[in-house]
């Protein structure tokens, strides 16, 4: 929120502020495409600040750590990364083409096998890192959750958090696979899932 003069006007952001924010995103940024490249153990604050084009004591000026810079990188990209196939969902008139979209916006972050992995190598940092384990964590529940309410929505009333779980972990496991080149094409899942929601499989495609 911009802050107040003592009249009670609007005052734009100290530009040393503005910078502060610039700064820091060029370092999240760096980090984000630095993981993949590299792996998250040979990531190291020289080559964050060489990728950004800063100063190594600038990472640390906004940063505790370089490890705190990975976990805060790699939560706000799975979050962005996660949110684009739950966006699809809304305006999907039934189960069968929701389940379209949602195959198709997993492919669509497949195309990039940085995404892929990335999250692959914030899963195993996960098993490490207690803060972005909690934090991953407390992302799924929250795609999980949204994927029941869709469903309950769409009529569905038996197992349904069980089933948005199945659901969540398949999809998250077709986009990590792709890390590694052992994954079908989301659209292969199609069949499996819509048994998996009790739709029949010959349901026709809505448009897109």
């Amino acid at each position: 929120m911009a802050s107040r003069t003592p009249h009670g006007t609007d005052r734009p952001p100290h530009p040393a502020a503005q910078r502060g924010v610039a700064t820091r995103e060029r370092l999240i940024h760096a980090a984000v495409q630095l993981i993949p490249e590299l792996g998250w153990g040979a990531v190291t604050t020289r080559k964050v600040a060489a990728r950004a084009g800063v100063q190594p004591g600038v990472v640390h000026y906004h940063f505790a750590s370089v490890t705190d810079l990975l976990i805060d990188a790699a939560i706000q990209f799975s979050r962005e990364a996660l949110a684009a196939p739950m966006a699809v969902l809304d305006a999907a008139p039934d189960v069968a083409s929701g389940l379209d979209r949602l195959l198709a916006a997993v492919d669509d972050l497949a195309t990039d096998n940085g995404t892929a992995r990335l999250l692959t190598e914030s899963v195993l940092a996960a098993t490490r890192e207690e803060r972005l384990r909690t934090q991953l964590r407390e992302l799924l529940a929250d795609v999980r959750a949204d994927f029941a309410t869709w469903l309950r929505r769409h009529g569905h009333d038996t197992d349904v958090d069980a089933t948005a779980a199945v659901l969540a972990a398949t999809l998250d496991g077709l986009l990590l696979h792709r890390a590694v080149d052992i994954a079908p094409a989301a659209e292969a899942a199609r069949g499996p899932l819509l048994r998996l929601l009790n739709v029949p499989a010959a349901t026709s495609r809505k448009e897109m």
